[in-house]
């Protein structure tokens, strides 16, 4: 049931012939990256909203208009909108590691198990630059800021390239103890030079210009993902990184960020503190994946038990959970600027909104219940967790949990996938 006055937007899922790897969301147009187990990256159109009109969606883009063909674009349950696959190609020798816009959507990156990065038009998929030199070893997370791509690699390196020319700008080794899992940018308050990396149980918070700033405790638990959550009086510049809407203050609104745990759980950064997390929340048995930034200083967070919850910053609670749906994990979150969530899992993507799910759930309210989370969600300070009996089922947890996870990261390479589909025009790479 949905509030009177305003219609649902259109739910989507797309199925793809292999499993996906990363996506990536352009940040003003509903345009849809997708990287594959088997080296493929595919773009797609979708509506954005109910008054995506398709006279907009002409001078966005233009669409290839070819009926699906079983290799990724098939809308499956029948009730939502079009899904235009824009192009599709064989991009990387082995897997797709990540792809990723640059701040302004001007470009698309890719990486691959190739150890290649690759700089492309989001129109066409026309390659532009390549660098195929200059990554030290299998590649593990991909950010692209508004001047420059960084790679994290599995020896625990950060490449940083310039996004212009994909040549490379500066190169910081052994920065965790294990691979890279994760890289955010620090751009808030008109700095565009920090940014932090995850790997193994640590936080690394790096100057671009000068190196290593500082490494985390070890926080006894494998980090997996990171996000950056910022309060509600700020705004995005794409040129100069997130700045309050006012002049910037001598008192300023701290940041969060969010790690999603081996273990289930997420911490909470903040206050510029890098030593250490300073809270904690539970929110499952098996190990958070992915996180995306949402709205009002909240975060969704996707995990291994197949479910995407909604968390609440300031109160360290997950409000709602929703299903992903399909037997395997989320592997991959984002948010778009219309509010929506792109869900990734498996060898299927959903596109979905968060209020609308609200509504039905709620009866066509548009509130929700801050408490109505799952009864495994819920505040986990330092104080209360010094019991030797939930000590030993945590060490229990995160032993296991971190095999399977490091076996899933070293092993793409061996992902038994689908037969590869050809590119739907030639010349891509």
């Amino acid at each position: 049931m949905v509030s009177e006055g305003r219609r649902p937007r259109p739910k989507t899922t797309i199925s793809f012939p292999s499993t996906i790897f990363g996506v990536a969301v352009h940040p003003s147009k509903p345009i849809l990256a997708t990287g594959l187990s088997t080296g493929h990256v595919f773009m797609h159109r979708y509506a954005a909203d109910e008054d995506d009109s398709d006279d907009e969606k002409d001078s966005d883009v233009s669409s290839s208009g070819e009926v699906d063909d079983g290799t990724g674009g098939k809308v499956t349950d029948g009730e939502f909108t079009e899904v235009d696959r824009l192009w599709r190609t064989r991009r990387h020798k082995g897997s797709c590691r990540g792809v990723a816009f640059d701040e302004e959507g001007a470009y698309l990156y890719s990486v691959g198990t190739d150890s290649v990065i690759k700089q492309a038009s989001p129109e066409t998929g026309q390659v532009i630059a390549k660098n195929s030199h200059d990554i030290d070893s299998i590649p593990s997370a991909l950010i692209a800021t508004t001047t420059h791509v960084l790679v994290g690699t599995e020896k625990a390196t950060l490449h940083g390239f310039d996004k212009r020319t994909v040549k490379p700008a500066y190169t910081f080794a052994d920065l965790h103890e294990d691979y890279i899992t994760s890289i955010s940018h620090l751009a808030q308050y008109q700095n565009t030079y920090h940014l932090i990396t995850t790997g193994s149980t640590t936080v690394t918070r790096i100057d671009i210009r000068k190196g290593k700033l500082s490494t985390s405790e070890d926080q006894e638990d494998e980090i997996l993902c990171s996000c950056i959550s910022y309060p509600p009086n700020f705004e995005y510049n794409p040129n100069e990184g997130r700045v309050s809407n006012v002049v910037i203050p001598e008192k300023r609104a701290p940041v969060t960020a969010v790690m999603g745990m081996a273990t289930g759980v997420l911490t909470f950064w903040m206050r510029d503190n890098w030593e250490d997390q300073q809270a904690r929340a539970i929110l499952s048995d098996e190990s958070i994946d992915c996180i995306a930034e949402y709205p009002d200083q909240r975060i969704i967070a996707g995990g291994a038990d197949g479910l995407v919850r909604l968390v609440d910053v300031r109160r360290r609670k997950a409000v709602k959970e929703f299903e992903h749906g399909g037997e395997d994990g989320v592997a991959a979150v984002a948010t778009d600027s219309w509010g929506r969530v792109i869900s990734a899992g498996g060898e299927v993507v959903r596109i979905w909104s968060v209020e609308d799910e609200l509504e039905e759930v709620n009866g066509g309210s548009d509130s929700y219940d801050s408490d109505t989370g799952s009864d495994k969600s819920g505040n986990d300070d330092d104080a209360s967790d010094d019991s030797d009996e939930k000590e030993k089922n945590k060490n229990k947890k995160k032993k296991k949990t971190k095999k399977r996870k490091r076996g899933n990261a070293k092993n793409r390479l061996s992902v038994n996938a689908k037969a590869p589909a050809k590119p739907n025009f030639s010349g891509l790479d």
